[in-house]
């Protein structure tokens, strides 16, 4: 028992404390890339940028504001598609997930105005690799 004991003593804050890195970038699976400029080690808040390069979806190819917060190893970070000098897509995405190793494994839901005007909303999952 004071086996165990010792070895959650070690470990666990070692787990406790990995989070997303600053200056960090994360691809996924559609090419889309996360960049993390900046965590605050004390909240583990992030602040960043995303490019989507996924098929079949508007705002590609334009960096949008990505923030978001990381404990442990649980990950959250949202991306509202619009800003001042790039396109309103009048959507946002909401990504949660878990960091294991060099992998965010991740849930999404996109709530977006389709063409008749009424709020939508998809999900789907991406695992984002760390670079």
């Amino acid at each position: 028992m004071k086996r165990i004991l010792t070895l959650l003593f070690f470990l666990l804050p070692f787990q406790a404390q990995a989070q997303v890195p600053s200056f960090s970038t994360w691809v996924n699976t559609r090419g889309s890339v996360l960049s993390v400029f900046f965590v605050d080690p004390a909240t583990g808040a992030f602040a960043g940028n995303y490019v989507n390069k996924a098929a079949g979806f508007e705002c590609q190819g334009v960096p949008y504001a990505a923030v978001g917060v990381s404990k442990g190893t649980r990950v959250t970070f949202t991306v509202d598609w619009k800003g001042i000098l790039v396109p309103d897509c009048h959507s946002t995405t909401v990504w949660t997930g878990r960091l294991l190793g060099p992998a965010l494994k991740t849930k999404w839901k996109l709530d977006y105005v389709g063409a008749d005007g009424k709020p939508h909303t998809m999900r789907g999952t991406d695992v984002f690799t760390k670079q």
